[in-house]
C-alpha cells in the first residue's frame, strides 16, 4: 500500500485543517502518556507498551488535523507522515514499530513485555510527543 492508494481507498481524506483538533489530540497524548506512566508503576508494562503507542498515534493525529488529513488506517497515517514529512524519519520510525508492537502485545499468546522495555517505550513516548507539540507550533 502508498499513500495513493490510501486516499483513493478513503483511508486518508482532505478535509478542513483545525488547530482546534490538533490542540486537542496533542492533550489526549500528554494525558495518555501519563495513563502510560500509571500503568508502569503498577508493574502493568504490557498496558504501558499499549498507553505509550495510543499517545504517540494522537500526537502524530495532532499533525494531519492540522494538515487538513482524516485518518481511517493507523498505516496510512504513517505513510502520510513519511510522504510528507521525510524529516521526521526516526520518529515515524518509532511511531511505526510501536504501531506493531502495540498489534502483538494485544492479540499475540505468548507476550511478556519486560520493565525496561516499558520504560524505554514511555521514554520514546514523551520524546515523541515533545516533537510533535513542536511542529504544531509552527
Amino acid at each position: 500500500m502508498n499513500i495513493d492508494d490510501c486516499f483513493s481507498q478513503g483511508l486518508l481524506k482532505r478535509v478542513r485543517p483545525s488547530a482546534d483538533k490538533a490542540r486537542k489530540s496533542l492533550a489526549l497524548a500528554e494525558d495518555t502518556l501519563l495513563k502510560a506512566k500509571d500503568n508502569f508503576r503498577m508493574a502493568h508494562h504490557d498496558i504501558a507498551i499499549v498507553l505509550c503507542y495510543t499517545a504517540m498515534f494522537h500526537a502524530a493525529r495532532s499533525i494531519l488535523f492540522r494538515d487538513g488529513i482524516k485518518e481511517r488506517s493507523h498505516v496510512c497515517m504513517v505513510l502520510y507522515l513519511r510522504h510528507k514529512y521525510p524529516d521526521l524519519g526516526k520518529y515515524v520510525n518509532t511511531l511505526d514499530s510501536y504501531r506493531r508492537s502495540r498489534h502483538t502485545t494485544l492479540y499475540g499468546l505468548d507476550i511478556i513485555v519486560k520493565e525496561t522495555d516499558a520504560n524505554i517505550a514511555l521514554e520514546l513516548g514523551k520524546d515523541f510527543i515533545s516533537k510533535m507539540k513542536s511542529l504544531i507550533a509552527r
